[in-house]
This record gives C-alpha cells, sequence and structure tokens, in this order.
C-alpha cells in the first residue's frame, strides 16, 4: 500500500516594523507536538494561492499586501499518528509562499496554536523547531535581500541573483568580488552579470545559471543562435578605475557554450 501524505502549502509572513526592517511572523503550536512554526496547511478542492490566502484567514486573520511563490516543494513524516489523518504519514508542502503584511496583532486560531511572536531574520531561524522551516525562511529572507535584482530559483532551490542594468551589475559584482560564488557573463558584450548565491553547487546549478545568463543576453536578443557564456568565480574579477561602471575585468575564466534549443525550452 503506497504511503499517504497529506497535501499542504508554507508560509513565511513578513513586514517591516518602525525601522523598515523586517520581521516575521511565528506561531506558538499546541496541537499535536510543540513548538514554534510559521502558518502552514492542508490543500483542499481549489487552487493552491486559495489555499494561502484562507489558511492565513484561519490561522491569523492577516490580509495579504502581496504574495509570492518560490515554486519550491517538499515533504515531511509525521512524529507519529496523528488525530484525524487516519492513514496519513506526512504532509507534502505544494509551494513556499511569501506573504507581506502589515505587522499587527494577530488573532490566531487558539485551536493550533497558543501565542505568537514577530521576530528579526536571526530570532526566527533560531526559534523555529523545524529544519524544513528553517531552510524557507532563509530562501524568504535572501530574496528580501536581494529582489532589487532580476532573481530565479534552480530546481534545487538556489537563488540565482541577475543584475537588470549597469549600475545594478556593478553593485552586484562588487558584492560577491573576492568570494568563490559562481559568477557568469556571456563572451559577448551586453548581459547581465549573473550570480550563484552559493558556495557548494551541482553541475545542474551551473547549467541553469548558464541558461539564464545566455537568455538575458544581447547576444541571444541579436543572434538567436548559440551563446558562450564565461564562468568563474568572484576571487577571480578586479576592477580598474579606467572601467566604466558595470565592467569588470576576469582573470581566466571557463566557456561553456549554450545551445538555442536550451534557452528557448526556458520557461519565463
Amino acid at each position: 500500500m503506497k504511503s499517504k501524505y497529506r497535501k499542504g502549502v508554507f508560509i513565511v509572513v513578513y513586514a517591516r516594523n518602525k525601522k523598515n526592517n523586517f520581521e516575521y511572523l511565528i506561531l506558538k503550536r499546541h496541537l499535536h507536538w510543540s513548538g514554534w512554526e510559521f502558518p502552514k496547511g492542508g490543500v483542499k478542492k481549489e487552487k493552491l494561492i486559495e489555499s494561502v490566502k484562507r489558511e492565513l484567514r484561519e490561522e491569523t486573520h492577516v490580509s495579504p499586501l502581496s504574495i509570492k511563490n518560490f515554486h519550491v516543494s517538499g515533504k515531511y513524516k509525521y512524529g507519529g499518528p496523528v488525530d484525524g489523518r487516519d492513514g496519513e504519514i506526512g504532509q507534502t508542502y505544494e509551494g513556499l509562499y511569501a506573504v507581506e503584511a502589515k505587522k499587527c496583532k494577530i488573532k490566531f486560531d487558539t485551536l493550533e496554536h497558543n501565542g505568537y511572536r514577530w521576530l528579526n531574520f536571526n530570532e526566527a531561524v533560531k526559534i523555529l523547531t523545524w529544519k524544513n522551516q528553517k531552510d524557507s525562511i532563509k530562501l524568504v529572507n535572501e530574496w528580501l535581500m536581494f529582489r532589487k535584482f532580476r532573481t530565479n530559483i534552480t530546481t534545487s532551490g538556489t537563488f540565482i541573483f541577475s543584475g537588470k542594468n549597469k549600475k545594478q551589475n556593478e553593485e552586484l559584482v562588487s558584492l560577491f568580488k573576492g568570494k568563490e560564488n559562481i559568477i557568469m557573463h556571456t563572451v559577448a558584450s551586453g548581459s547581465p552579470f549573473c550570480v550563484i548565491d552559493k558556495i557548494d553547487v551541482s553541475k545542474k546549478d551551473i547549467k541553469e545559471c548558464a541558461v539564464i545568463c545566455a537568455k538575458n543576453s544581447q547576444d541571444w536578443r541579436n543572434n538567436k543562435s548559440d551563446v558562450d557564456v564565461n564562468i568563474f568565480n568572484g576571487k577571480k574579477i578586479y576592477k580598474m578605475k579606467i572601467m566604466p561602471i558595470g565592467t569588470f575585468g576576469v582573470k581566466s575564466p571557463k566557456k561553456i557554450i549554450i545551445k538555442a534549443k536550451e534557452i528557448k525550452s526556458l520557461k519565463k
């Protein structure tokens, strides 16, 4: 008999405090287990976005200002049998959603929770009970810190940041100059610098980043053919005073050829 998982969603709620810093809503759980979590819940016969809105109403009465789907999924097992969930051994999360809200007093569902706190990122990561929720809130926090840049997420859940213009290229590369993060730029001029926001990356992450770099390049827009992409890390970058904004020198980059069919197959 196939193991049965309950379908669910993860919801990271954030707000700005009076100092314009981000804080996260964390709920104190007492039903089925005791600890701290962010809002989450089951999916009914509805679209996932409607599940998010419904769970927010039921658990917090929060009105979302904006909702972002990170297209990240996973599953976990329960610690044991759960009342009212016969035959289910765990729960999936069909999507990780970041919800912007106004910081306010929370009217939480007393059946499931008996308290809440608005916490900064470090406090939230420390207090959350489960690793998959710690990882989820880290992903949202990274996005919030870098969302002025173009952002993509690889199939493994790793962020890729890209500059939208020369000024952003300058700012982004300067943040990672001297570090071991992998950075990419097309061999031809006129592409964003793309940075993988993780040191230990897979070959698949590298390939996905290269395709993103190629798709957003002038080379692709002009020729619609294979694109050559340079790959290097932040330690190989240098900047001379005579170099214009958004321009950097690179020592001994490696080159990868991205086929036109790979670029065409990339989802927007």
